[in-house]
């Protein structure tokens, strides 16, 4: 990663270290005996497209990163404990609840989030076909349900309705848009395939 590509995004709560700190803390890591399992250290990772450096603590959570640090807020984490699937993101293009996923476990990853619509032609195609299919009624689970279709539609292309419902378990609505849900993954499908419906 060139210094010219590569953003470098410190913590905003208080008492957490500024950018030259960033800077300081990566060439700290490379000193031998400076280890401890406590204390923040940079990470790297490539979201949307686009490489990131963040300090994080072992104890920071992926999705706290992605708002709190990188300002990706499409990324929402409606229970916080990994029951609803509204925070799924992809890593390395597997879906994984962003509140639970510790931060320091995506350092040299690729990340998907819902941003990444001009980055990812299949999450492009299912946020086209989301809005078409109606599938969003107060759309705060949304950004998850369609990491999770996308994470689908790239393993598999041409799903079952049994094998959508499958893929989409983990996501729960409460406005209960399961069909119209359904419906959109269809439509990408059939779109990407070069189908017109």
């Amino acid at each position: 990663m060139s210094a010219a590509t590569t953003t470098i995004v410190s913590v905003a709560a208080v008492a957490r270290p500024n950018n030259t700190a960033v800077a300081e803390l990566a060439t700290q890591q490379k000193a031998p005996g400076l280890e401890d399992a406590f204390a923040a250290r940079v990470i790297r990772m490539r979201v949307n497209g686009k490489e990131y450096s963040a300090m994080v603590y072992p104890r920071d959570t992926l999705v706290n990163v992605l708002r709190e640090q990188l300002g990706l807020i499409g990324t929402k984490r409606p229970c916080n404990r990994g029951e609803c699937g509204g925070c799924t993101v992809l890593v390395n293009n597997v879906p994984v609840l962003s509140c639970t996923y510790l931060a320091v476990r995506a350092d040299g990853k690729e990340i998907l989030t819902v941003e990444g619509r001009d980055y990812d032609k299949i999450l492009k195609t299912l946020q086209d076909a989301w809005v078409e299919a109606d599938a969003s009624q107060c759309g705060y689970c949304q950004p998850g349900q369609l990491m999770s279709a996308t994470a689908l539609l790239k393993r598999n292309p041409t799903p079952s309705i049994d094998e959508i419902k499958l893929a989409m378990s983990g996501n729960l609505c409460r406005c209960g848009t399961y069909m119209n849900i359904i419906e959109a993954i269809q439509l990408a499908s059939s779109r990407l395939r070069g189908g017109s419906s």
